[in-house]
């Protein structure tokens, strides 16, 4: 499963790609052609904190980095992030990006629609593992 993934270069700029989490069947075996479930396993995180956020349609977060790489998860509306390359990236219900731009310009946010954005932020102060 690939999930989009905000990353800061050497020059300081933010960049936005994908990360690829593997998925395994029940039990952890390999999935085989037409697996019906399957699930992600990682290792064991470190979490400092969680919050659920709420925001307006309208509401703008101008570039800022990320204070540790944190997962973000879209309960409902939608986010739009843009990176300080100028490229762009809507997450809408059901959408999660790791956002691991710590330092330099970091990311700007745009809440769109017509529905209010209810959105889970997970920090991970080591990463994802």
């Amino acid at each position: 499963m690939l999930m989009p993934h905000i990353y800061t270069d050497p020059m300081g700029h933010s960049l936005l790609d994908e990360i690829d989490l593997n998925m395994t069947a029940p039990g952890g075996a390999e999935v085989q052609e037409g697996t019906y479930y399957r699930r992600i396993n990682s290792a064991r995180q470190d979490v400092t904190d969680w919050q659920i956020g709420h925001a307006l349609p309208g509401h703008f977060i101008d570039f800022t980095p990320t204070s540790a790489p944190t997962f973000i998860a879209v309960f409902s509306g939608q986010m739009h992030i843009t990176v300080s390359n100028g490229e762009e990236r809507q997450l809408a219900r059901g959408d999660m990006m790791l956002a691991q731009d710590v330092d330099g310009q970091g990311h700007m946010t745009r809440f769109l629609g017509q529905e209010e954005c209810n959105y889970l932020l997970v920090t991970m102060p080591g990463g994802l593992k």
